[in-house]
C-alpha cells in the first residue's frame, strides 16, 4: 500500500468551482484532479540512469497500465567495451574524459 498524506489547501471559491465543474465533466473526483495537477507541477526527479523526466513519467505510466515491455540490456563484455572505446576514441574531450574516468 502506498503511504498517503493529507493536504489542507486554501483556494479561492471561483477556483474550487472551476475544479469541481471540470472534475464532473471528466468523471473524476476533485481530489483526483488536484493530484494530477500537483503531479504535473512537481514531477518525480529523473532517475540516475539519465532518462528525462518526461520519458520517465511516460515509462512509469505505461508500467502502471500494465503495457510496458522491457527488454533486458545485453551484457557488457570486455570485447564490447573495447569496441566501444575504439569506435569513440577522439570524438571529443567529453567522451575522452568519460572513458578516462572509467565510466
Amino acid at each position: 500500500m502506498i503511504a498517503m498524506r493529507q493536504l489542507l489547501l486554501r483556494i479561492p471559491d471561483d477556483l474550487h468551482a472551476r475544479l469541481t465543474a471540470k472534475a464532473k465533466r471528466e468523471g473524476v473526483s476533485v481530489n483526483a484532479l488536484a493530484n494530477e495537477a500537483l503531479q504535473t507541477a512537481a514531477p518525480p526527479e529523473s532517475p540516475s540512469n539519465g532518462m528525462t523526466t518526461r520519458r520517465y513519467r511516460l515509462k512509469e505510466k505505461a508500467r502502471e497500465m500494465g503495457i510496458l515491455v522491457e527488454a533486458q540490456a545485453p551484457p557488457v563484455t570486455p570485447q564490447r567495451f573495447t569496441t566501444a572505446l575504439e569506435e569513440t576514441e577522439g570524438i571529443g574531450p567529453v567522451v575522452d574524459e568519460l572513458w578516462s574516468d572509467g565510466r
